[in-house]
């Protein structure tokens, strides 16, 4: 379950996975300006920049409220940069990630992405044993009506491969509103999303429910 590249601003609690999908509206990376990657790693420099991050996805990436903003830690490096870029470009249509973004040159995205890629993700905690069981059942097998399992792109445990992000660990209630974007938004410019969107389509709301609860208990 790929995060979308756009979306209809009818849904305004969109936030990405950059992980994190990803966004704070009190902080900006204006408040912590870039600085130059050439007398740091990329890991301190990374790390530096995230403390403009941290009101809303924590410092190590971990958020700090899991009911609005998604996890960053542990996901793709790659993935984070590409988002950061998009949300800068306004491919991925956010107004306060565009915020954060602007001010960020290539290497910061880049040293963002290392940072928050390095960081350790924590399991949201288990708190409805039989709607994490039919996830899970969701996860690995599939839909009811045809939705390929989500392991199939997102790796056995859904820690991502290939070009498919991280989803192990992301807060129920995020993914449950990134489905609902892949479901509801007429298209994507995004391949990778197009494909996603077919896969939400075919999930009921409880079957969103289900795997959403379930992702977020995967360490």
């Amino acid at each position: 379950m790929t995060t979308s590249s756009t979306r209809d601003q009818s849904h305004p609690r969109f936030l990405a996975l950059v992980a994190a999908s990803l966004t704070c509206a009190t902080l900006t990376f204006s408040a912590a300006p870039a600085m130059s990657a050439e007398p740091t790693n990329a890991l301190q420099h990374g790390r530096e920049l995230a403390q403009a991050c941290a009101a809303c996805h924590g410092v190590n990436g971990n958020t700090v409220n899991p009911t609005l903003y998604p996890n960053l830690a542990a996901q793709a490096p790659a993935y984070l940069e590409l988002q950061l870029a998009n949300f800068k470009s306004g491919e991925r249509p956010n107004p306060i990630m565009k915020g954060f973004a602007a001010s960020l040159s290539n290497t910061d995205m880049h040293d963002l992405g290392v940072y928050f890629g390095a960081q350790i993700a924590k399991a949201q905690p288990q708190s409805n044993h039989e709607l994490e069981e039919k996830g899970k059942r969701i996860f690995t097998n599939g839909g009811s009506t045809g939705a390929p399992a989500c392991a199939s792109c997102h790796g056995a445990q859904g820690h991502g491969q290939a070009a498919f992000p991280r989803i192990a660990s992301q807060p129920a209630n995020y993914t449950l509103e990134q489905l609902h974007v892949y479901r509801d938004a007429p298209k994507f410019n995004n391949p990778l999303a197009m494909i996603m969107k077919s896969v939400a389509v075919k999930l009921s709301e409880d079957e969103m429910k289900s795997v959403a609860a379930y992702i977020a208990t995967v360490p």
